[in-house]
């Protein structure tokens, strides 16, 4: 496997774990602790930064073997993967739904509520393993 993408599939891996961990808080103490609120939104930065740039390498090194579109945006790179067949629809357009939140935690930050943080921490974390998975699936099928 390409050493980028190991490095990348560690980070993302670390950045689930911390995500894990602020999970298990009730609702009422993450409304109440703001800087497990702040860590958890550049945690969750962090790991979809980490699926993006895996999302690249993996274009980078099939664009020569596959049909494949530069990507305009950041969801443009899920999309692509879609094509390229390393995730299948459904998961692509959630995939673009947090390409969608990346922006909003880097350029609308303030918009945020931390109710929509927990929400994402509760019910979209595993997202990130199940990416993982089938990268590592695409990758072992699809050797260069």
């Amino acid at each position: 496997m390409d050493e980028r993408i190991k490095d990348h599939l560690m980070f993302l891996n670390r950045y689930y774990l911390l995500l894990a961990d602020a999970r298990r808080m009730s609702p009422d103490e993450f409304l109440k602790d703001r800087i497990r609120q702040a860590s958890t939104e550049r945690f969750l930065h962090l790991a979809i930064e980490s699926c993006l740039n895996i999302g690249n390498r993996i274009l980078a090194l099939y664009q020569f073997t596959k049909p494949i579109r530069t990507p305009v945006t950041y969801a443009d790179i899920f999309r692509e993967l879609e094509q390229l067949g390393v995730v299948d629809r459904d998961f692509a357009s959630r995939l673009m739904e947090m390409a969608r939140f990346r922006n909003r935690l880097v350029h609308l930050y303030w918009e945020l509520e931390p109710e929509t943080v927990y929400d994402i921490l509760q019910k979209r974390l595993e997202d990130f393993v199940a990416f993982r998975d089938k990268v590592t699936d695409f990758l072992n099928a699809h050797p260069l």
